[in-house]
């Protein structure tokens, strides 16, 4: 498995996780919903790591909302 089918595994499983459609998804993590697909498709994605970062950022503070903690 190459570095974009990974990418792709990986945040299709973060949005099957979170329960995002991908428009939502594009949009907690401040990229265009087509970039997103792209990405999800395996197409890649210029900054991987940036990318898995946010991802792992937005899920902590989303889960902190949830719970009513202050960010």
């Amino acid at each position: 498995m190459n570095e974009n089918e990974k990418l792709a595994q990986d945040v299709k499983a973060w949005r099957a996780k979170e329960g995002f459609t991908a428009e939502a998804a594009a949009k907690v993590l401040g990229i265009p919903k087509r970039t997103f697909e792209g990405i999800e498709q395996g197409r890649g994605f210029p900054y991987p790591v940036l990318l898995r970062v946010a991802i792992k950022s937005k899920t902590l503070s989303l889960r902190a909302i949830l719970k009513g903690s202050p960010d």
